[in-house]
């Protein structure tokens, strides 16, 4: 009687093995990039900030108004007010006040050399005073995450 010597079974359980260990693997890698568990940069708050121009008031300034959404921190955002075409010139928000909703901030000059008053209520004492009918770059950022809160184009009126 002969023996026969089947080594098939050898070669596809360990495929099989070695598949199911790099799919285990590869569904790790990906769900900690999806879940953000490997750490990284703080997550952007979700807010309806909205820049216009001011028509409660006869000076040429803007608002910069909190509709919804999360609460800025105090200290966790910039602003930078500038003609448009130049580079943006940001000012940090202090630390006394949090930016929440309904909160309102008046612009009356450039952020250039500018500074907040008490709870980021009016931004003042920038370069060179707002003026009618000039178009100025309005941005505001969430300094931990760097996530562009606004960024459009007003005309002061």
């Amino acid at each position: 009687m002969k023996f026969v010597k089947n080594e098939d079974a050898v070669s596809p359980v360990i495929g099989v093995i070695l598949m199911v260990a790099i799919t285990v693997i590869l569904a790790a890698v990906i769900a900690a990039f999806v879940f953000n568990l490997g750490g990284g940069q703080e997550k952007a708050p979700t807010a309806s900030i909205v820049a216009a121009n001011n028509p409660d008031t006869q000076a040429p300034d803007l608002k910069i108004s909190h509709k919804g959404g999360d609460l800025l921190k105090a200290g966790d955002w910039k602003l930078s007010v500038v003609l448009v075409g130049d580079a943006p010139s940001y000012i940090n928000s202090n630390t006394t006040g949090d930016f929440s909703v309904g909160g309102l901030i008046l612009v009356d000059s450039l952020t250039t050399g500018a500074s907040f008053s008490a709870n980021n209520t009016k931004v003042t004492g920038g370069a060179a005073n707002l003026t009618v009918t000039t178009k100025y770059d309005v941005k505001l950022v969430h300094v931990p995450s760097n996530a562009m809160l606004v960024d459009t184009v007003i005309e002061v009126r």
